[in-house]
């Protein structure tokens, strides 16, 4: 079984930025457990566990949804918590840009893996890049005040490209290891003549 996920990579500047971020908040000493700058990466599908045999044509049709898809413009937009300020679970960034044309991308690719048998989210697509997860309250009202006074540079880039990426879990967090990379082919609808 390998553990997988198909996401969207962030460029190098972007993760800079976001160790800055977390190097701010980290100041707070809530206890947070905080995701490597190198590990973040904006989700489309979480597979979890899939057989071997499965990868390859799954990556096959998520590759034939990609190719449909133009590249997508994409900014960093605010901060905020999940789900809520009294039961904070995760700490995210968030995005602004062509968010409906990657809406459409991730619900091509969230029916791709249905095929395989893999079960749709049955949450909304919210599209976030995760900087931590609280593990406890402690300082936790402290963060949160921190987090209402973020304003991260809306730094904008191009995704061109899904990954699926492997997770191994490890004591000092997961490593993600690209599997394939599917590129984004299509053509922007104010592109064609």
């Amino acid at each position: 079984m390998v553990r997988s996920f198909f996401a969207i990579d962030l460029p190098a500047a972007l993760t800079a930025e976001i160790q800055v971020i977390q190097a701010h908040l980290r100041n707070v000493g809530a206890d947070v457990g905080w995701t490597r700058a190198e590990g973040v990466h904006l989700t489309l599908k979480f597979l979890g566990d899939a057989a071997e045999d499965l990868i390859e044509p799954l990556a096959q049709a998520a590759g034939r949804v990609a190719a449909g898809h133009a590249p997508l413009t994409l900014r960093v937009a605010g901060a905020g918590i999940f789900p809520d300020r009294r039961r904070p679970r995760v700490l995210w960034l968030g995005l602004d840009g062509d968010l409906d044309r990657l809406a459409d991308l991730q619900k091509g690719i969230e029916a791709a893996a249905a095929e395989f048998g893999f079960a749709p989210e049955n949450r909304p697509f919210r599209p976030h890049l995760t900087l931590g997860r609280f593990r406890s309250n402690r300082r936790k009202n402290e963060l949160l005040l921190q987090v209402e006074k973020l304003r991260p540079r809306p730094l904008e880039f191009l995704a061109e490209e899904v990954v699926l990426f492997k997770s191994d879990l490890k004591p000092t967090g997961a490593v993600y290891t690209p599997l394939d990379r599917l590129p984004l082919k299509g053509e922007k609808l104010e592109d064609k003549p």
